[in-house]
């Protein structure tokens, strides 16, 4: 088990109030009455987090069928993360960390100590974390994985 793991499995997701890609503010409330897939990811228009946030657009219908909705974080700004969506034809919301807060107050740390770690949560119905996968190179890998613990495991956690 990762350092995240231990610090954050079944733990609820930490309260946030960030703006997304539309100025829009979006807080942890938003977690709550379906499942969320939150990604974060180092820089947008950068080429793995590219693909990976292709990826996750690339199998939007199948996590909407979960009743779970995509959520990509970074420190980007409005304007950059505006053109990522539009250039990477993504249908979910980009929220602005700004200083990256909400990253350090998770602890997710750095890769190389320069690279913004690329984790992707999965939290419950009540915003409680069920699932982490920690991978800064599998960047395809993110979506299959959040998919996969959905087929297996969403209807194990009922309210």
């Amino acid at each position: 088990m990762s350092r995240i793991e231990k610090i954050w499995l079944n733990q609820q997701f930490p309260e946030f109030k960030m703006s997304n890609e539309d100025g829009q503010q979006v807080s942890s409330t938003s977690l709550i009455g379906n499942w969320s897939v939150i990604f974060f990811y180092p820089k947008d228009e950068t080429p793995g987090c590219t693909i990976q946030a292709m990826t996750f657009a690339k199998y939007h219908d199948a996590f909407v069928a979960f009743n779970c909705q995509v959520i990509g974080i970074s420190s980007g700004t409005q304007e950059s993360h505006k053109q990522f969506q539009c250039n990477s034809n993504l249908p979910y919301s980009l929220l602005i960390d700004k200083k990256s807060t909400l990253r350090h107050n998770m602890e997710l740390g750095k890769t190389l100590g320069r690279i913004p770690k690329r984790v992707t949560f999965i939290t419950d119905e009540m915003g409680v974390i069920r699932y982490i996968f920690d991978s800064q190179f599998a960047v395809k890998t993110h979506a299959a994985k959040a998919l996969s613990f959905l087929k297996t495991n969403s209807n194990n956690y009922q309210f």
